[in-house]
């Protein structure tokens, strides 16, 4: 009798790991506090955290959870419109943040510089005003 899902493993517990693996995730010291912000008891926790560095490969599994439930845990379970309104917000944002942005796309030239263009501008210096400067630069006080 199968239900579709024969690949995945069902368990209501992680199984016990080694004493040396519990002992090394037990040395770090923000595991027991990890394990009390999730409200977990510790061997939980640690049988958890081995099973999966035991099985690296292995994804967590998805819960589901049952409205009867979530109320009991103080949850108020979201509307049908909620979800549909959250998945379809979802996909919006996925669409945005995978469309292009204007600064991607390729510039046009504003100006043509071809080759074949007119004479290069001839610079024609003031004879005035270079005294001037010379002047100016020869009566500066140190």
């Amino acid at each position: 009798m199968s239900n579709g899902s024969a690949d995945v493993e069902q368990l209501d517990a992680p199984p016990p790991i080694s004493a040396e693996l519990r002992a090394k995730i037990l040395s770090d010291p923000t595991v027991a506090k990890i394990a009390a912000e999730l409200e977990m008891d510790l061997d939980t926790f640690v049988n958890t955290v081995g099973y999966y560095l035991n099985n690296p490969g292995v994804e967590p599994a998805f819960l589901v959870v049952s409205d009867e439930n979530l109320r009991k845990m103080g949850v108020e379970p979201p509307t049908a419109e909620a979800i549909e309104a959250n998945v379809r917000a979802s996909v919006e944002a996925f669409k945005a943040g995978q469309s292009p942005s204007g600064f991607d796309q390729p510039r046009k030239k504003v100006v043509d510089m071809s080759p074949q263009g007119g004479e290069p501008v001839k610079i024609k210096a003031d004879p005035d005003l270079e005294d001037a400067v010379k002047k100016g630069r020869g009566s500066q006080k140190p």
